[in-house]
């Protein structure tokens, strides 16, 4: 296994926007947290899909 300098980049900035997301409070407490996480797995699936080997 190897350290993937732009896959880290990637994930890292799925993980800021998906707290930006709850953190703004988008639609009601409840929401924001579907979203936030709907954002982390759509966005964890793509950069894996982007970047696989």
């Amino acid at each position: 296994m190897t350290y993937a300098p732009k896959k880290t980049a990637a994930m890292v900035l799925v993980l800021c926007a998906g707290l930006a997301l709850a953190l703004t409070g988008f639609s009601g407490v409840i929401i924001a947290i579907v979203m936030c996480f709907l954002v982390w797995i759509v966005g964890a699936y793509a950069v894996h899909r982007i970047y696989a080997p």
